[in-house]
């Protein structure tokens, strides 16, 4: 019955409850944060620092546990977005980034070779949803230096009757594209 104040800490039991709509909530479990809206769990942060949208237990996928994950049975509500909305040429972005530190922040310089970061294609195989289709990683491809990262991109795809991808093409620091020696150019119809 009206605002409540408080200048330390405020102890509820359970839920944050909407007074206009009381299926929509916030719910504090043990070492676990949920929303709810509309009468069902809309995301999830667990014990383990993870956002889950659209499932309420994290899985494993690709032999990782992902710590952002999104699940759901249609197109809308598994898809992720960046859109940018400005009057110039440029576009939304995804942004894949390696230090070779280890604390949140560091900056510290990477090595020849190491990866940047990879996009993991990924399908349910019967069993489980482990087993990569296919890849596409980036790779530094020289010294690194101050404003100066040379890098190469991999594609690699999964054969049939196989289990991990293998790499395909190749586009160097150099701009220069590569097959792998047993690869061969196959022009398309």
């Amino acid at each position: 019955t009206g605002a409540i104040t408080s200048t330390s800490d405020l102890t509820i039991a359970q839920k944050l409850i909407h007074a206009g709509d009381t299926d929509t909530f916030l719910e504090l479990l043990t070492d676990t944060i949920c929303f709810d809206t509309a009468g069902s769990e809309a995301l999830r942060v667990d014990s383990s620092q993870r956002l889950l949208v659209g499932t309420s237990s994290s899985r494993t996928v690709g032999s990782r546990i992902p710590s952002f994950q999104i699940e759901g049975s249609n197109n809308g509500r598994t898809s992720f977005s960046v859109t940018r909305n400005s009057a110039d040429n440029a576009g939304g972005s995804l942004v894949l980034a390696k230090s070779r530190g280890t604390s949140n922040g560091s900056s510290t310089i990477i090595n020849d070779d190491d990866q940047l970061g990879v996009i993991r294609f990924i399908g349910a195989d019967g069993t489980d949803v482990n087993t990569q289709a296919a890849q596409i990683a980036a790779f530094v491809d020289g010294t690194p230096g101050s404003n100066d990262m040379p890098g190469r991109l991999v594609f690699s795809t999964t054969a049939d009757g196989a289990s991990s991808p293998t790499t395909r093409l190749t586009i160097d620091s150099a701009g220069l594209v590569k097959l792998p020696d047993n690869g061969k150019f196959v022009a398309g119809a």
